[in-house]
């Protein structure tokens, strides 16, 4: 189970790394931007905060919920905010939420100038424990909150 949690962590990881192009100040260049204010995320209170997986043992962190963000923690080193990779991803992109604020979190990111998309599945168990649907293969995997 271990292996396959890490392997749909890496392409999860994988499918986020995102094209950037450089700032040009070319005045005759014309590019969509998207206004720093814009909130792509809004998870229910229940799922905000670090949420991973441990053995008794060991612990790896593997996402974190804020009031306005969705983030993917790589091996508990590096953060890859989904709303940072949005905006500096060349003209933007948008996020489709279905909320139950008891029990479901889903969302979708889409990219505008690729056909990529990115699907996540959440489902509250209780207030330590939810469940994180891998949508490469159907399973549910458990992530306690840390």
């Amino acid at each position: 189970m271990k292996k396959q949690l890490f392997l749909a962590l890496s392409l999860t990881t994988l499918l986020v790394t995102v094209n950037c192009s450089s700032n040009n100040d070319d005045d005759n260049n014309t590019q969509q931007t998207n206004p720093s204010t814009t909130q792509y995320f809004h998870p229910p209170t229940w799922i905000q905060g670090t949420w991973g997986v441990t053995n008794g043992t060991t612990s790896n962190k593997l996402y974190k919920f804020t009031t306005d963000d969705f983030i993917l923690l790589v091996t508990g080193v590096s953060e890859q905010s989904m709303t940072g990779t949005i905006k500096s991803s060349p003209n933007g992109g948008s996020v489709d939420e279905t909320v139950n604020s008891n029990a479901q979190y889903n969302f979708t990111v889409k990219y505008n100038i690729t056909t990529t998309t990115q699907s996540f599945e959440f489902r509250k168990v209780s207030a330590t424990h939810i469940q994180w649907k891998d949508n490469s293969n159907g399973t549910w995997f458990d992530l306690v909150k840390m």
